[in-house]
Formats: structure tokens, sequence, C-alpha cells
């Protein structure tokens, strides 16, 4: 972790030096935050319980669920910092770019190291702009995102993640337009080998997301859809007519849609979007793929995509003291063909999650305190054969969230 630290410090240093040149420049930020958490019950979740996706399921023992019971964390590892950069013009273009990083670490065997949240380079020409580096999917709209206190912004109810990515965007007025191609980093696919890129650089096919916004200061509408394909394997286990092996061709494909609308004015905005998404895991949302047939020949997989849809909602009123609240339902649609083999899908027990968040903040200056309570609800149950969950049983957590920050 002092590698990073002292890597990214060295290069503000380098800034620092150019920044006497009138066309170079940067601007710091970032926050230090710390969260104060207590659960109700066990949950699914990342980094010691601070990015909350759902509750767990029950674990009985002589009756008794083991999964139930209060628990506890102190966490300061959101905070970040980051450099807004400007550079001379190129080829006529306005030259900028951010850097971007974290204490969340990159996996939960590094929780509190330091990671690349963002590191773009954009190319601006008035109504068209060229953008390359890691950002945030397309996916997840950056211009109107939940504020929620909590870090999962909405998980996993929202399309949530960022990728090494170049997009294009045309902007005529008011309007936006933009094309996207894009890769795995942090936020992976699911398959044979667990969580890994992989599966997508297999495939040899990129990502693929096109994208429209409208705003006018009071209204923003925003829609995207994306493509991907994956390959979860390189050769088969061969099959029961012939047992060799040999290179397993087929992929897993998948469509993601989504919308959202949101309205702004004096101390007061409102979000609502829905989504419709297959194989949605690297989104950290509930969803995937499973296996629908077997070879007898060779052994080939074919695959199925697990529909999923979701629905949120966020609205927030106030200035210094503000109040706020985030709704948001998501449902297992089950699978477009009869499942006979394997599931790679996150929540695959799961027939819906619903959750439920009041918030209240109070700012002053740069130093912010806040309190959130999350009521979180998943619905268990066993899968048919269309991969849809039925019998199924709620199980509920509450989440009390306390965070104090201080921004720069």
């Amino acid at each position: 972790m002092r590698y990073y630290l002292l890597l990214f410090f060295g290069f503000l240093l380098s800034i620092s030096i150019l920044k006497s040149q009138d066309d170079w420049g940067y601007t710091l930020y970032g926050y230090v935050k710390t969260d104060v958490m207590l659960d109700t019950r066990q949950t699914v979740s990342a980094r010691e319980g601070h990015l909350l996706l759902y509750p767990a399921n029950k674990l009985e023992t002589n009756g008794v669920d083991a999964n139930e019971g209060i628990n506890f964390n102190i966490l300061s590892i959101q905070s970040r910092f980051g450099a807004k950069i400007k550079a001379p013009d190129f080829l006529g273009a306005k030259s900028s770019g951010i850097m971007e990083a974290e204490f969340f670490g990159s996996s939960n065997a590094v929780t509190g190291g330091v990671r690349l949240r963002v590191g773009v380079v954009k190319l601006d020409w008035g109504s068209h702009e060229f953008m390359a580096g890691q950002n945030w999917t397309p996916l997840f709209i950056e211009e109107a995102f939940a504020k929620t206190i909590s870090f999962n912004t909405g998980v996993p109810f929202v399309a949530f993640g960022r990728s090494p990515q170049v997009r294009y965007t045309y902007k005529p007025g008011k309007f936006k337009f933009h094309l996207s191609a894009l890769s795995e980093r942090d936020f992976q696919s699911t398959g044979p080998a667990g969580e890994t890129s992989s599966y997508l650089r297999n495939a040899g096919l990129p990502m693929l997301n096109l994208g429209a916004n409208y705003d006018d200061g009071t209204i923003f509408l925003a829609a995207n859809a994306s493509y991907k394909e994956i390959k979860p394997r390189l050769i088969t286990d061969g099959g029961t007519i012939d047992p060799a092996k040999v290179i397993d061709e087929n992929k897993a494909k998948g469509f993601v849609t989504n919308v959202l609308a949101r309205y702004t004015t004096t101390n007061f905005f409102v979000t609502a979007s829905a989504l419709y998404g297959q194989n949605t895991h690297n989104l950290l949302m509930i969803g995937g793929y499973a296996v629908k047939s077997v070879s007898p020949d060779n052994g080939m997989w074919e695959y199925t995509p697990i529909n999923t849809g979701s629905g949120w909602i966020d609205m927030q009123y106030g200035k210094d003291l503000t109040v706020g609240f985030f709704g948001g339902y998501t449902k297992n649609l089950g699978a477009e063909d009869e499942i006979t083999g394997s599931y790679y899908s996150r929540g695959k027990d799961i027939d819906y999650v619903y959750r439920a968040s009041p918030r209240i903040s109070y700012r002053t200056g740069k130093t912010q305190l806040a309190a959130e309570f999350e009521y979180t609800t998943a619905a268990y149950g066993t899968n048919d054969n269309m991969g849809k969950v039925v019998d199924s049983k709620e199980v509920a957590n509450l989440r009390v969230l306390l965070a104090a920050i201080i921004y720069f």
C-alpha cells in the first residue's frame, strides 16, 4: 500500500512542477469518512460487512437461526482522495484527466488497501468527447445516482461497477449520445473458476453499451442498452459418447437495459429508475447464468441467462439539513430455457429483495454528520427447472448507520 501512496504523491509532485504553466494544473479532492454500522442479522456483503447487499438466509441449528443476532463494525475504509487534472490542448481538444483512489481494497483479502477507483483521460472538442480509462459503467448513471449514506449506493437494485473502457460521446445541445466498449477488472463475471475477468477476455468481444441522456437543469432523462458475451470454459470434460476433451466454443450471452428520470428543484430532487437485465452478476445485482444442456457427443455446455428486473426511487429535501429516502425492489425472473446443470449466479435461491431506507444528514462547511436506517428483506426459496424461486420465505435485516465525514 505504501508503494501506491508514494506513486500517487510522486505523480502529484510532478504535476505541481508543471503547474506554473498556464495550461497545466490540478485540483485535489476527497474525504475522510467513518461509518458505525449495526445489523440485526448476518448479511451477504463485502469488506467486513461494509458493502451490504441483502440479509443472509437462515442458518438453523437445533431449531434456532444462527444468522439472527446483533453485530456491528466501525470502518473508515471508504475514505478517498483524487485529483482533477488540466492539461494542454491536444489536437484542438481540451485535455483533462481524473485519478481517484480509496482504501476499500480490490477484494475482501486486501480490505483497507489502496485501489484505483477512477483513472481517465478526456479529450473534449465541444460537441464531441473521447474518454479512455477506468470509469463507472454507463449503466451506473453518474449524473443521477442514489444519494444514500451507505456505500452500497442502492445495490443490489442499482447497476453498480467500474470498468476499464473507451467511450465516445456526441453532445448536441441538451442531449448526449454515447457509445462505450468495456472490459472487466474489479467487478467481474462468475463461472466455473469463480470470479475472474478471463471469461470476458476469452470471449474476444468487449462489453458494448449505447446510451442517451437529456438534461435541461430540471428534468434529466437517461437510457442505456448493453450487450455482453463471456466464455466460461476453454475445453470440455469430454462427452459420454466421445470421452475425449475438445475446445468448448460456447458462450453465455446477455442484454441489459435501463431507464432513469430525475426531477430537480431548489433543495429537492426525486429520481426513479428501472432495469431489465440478463447475467447481471458483474453489476453487483442478483442474477447470472446457468447450464441448460450438455452435449453427450463432446461434453460442450450450452447456457441460458438468468433474467433480473429491478426498480428504485431516491428523493431528498433540504440544503444544510437534509432528509431523504431510498426504496428499491428486485426480482429473479427466471431463465429463458430449462436448466439442467450448474448455476453461476448471485442469489440464485432468492425470489425477490426489497429495501426501505430513510436518512437524515447535516452538513456545514466541509463537515457532515449523517444517520440512515436501512431495512432490507430477501425472500429465499428453492429453484424450479426454469430458474425461478418457489416456496420462498422472507428474512429481514435492519442496518443502523451513523457516519462522520470531512471533505477537502
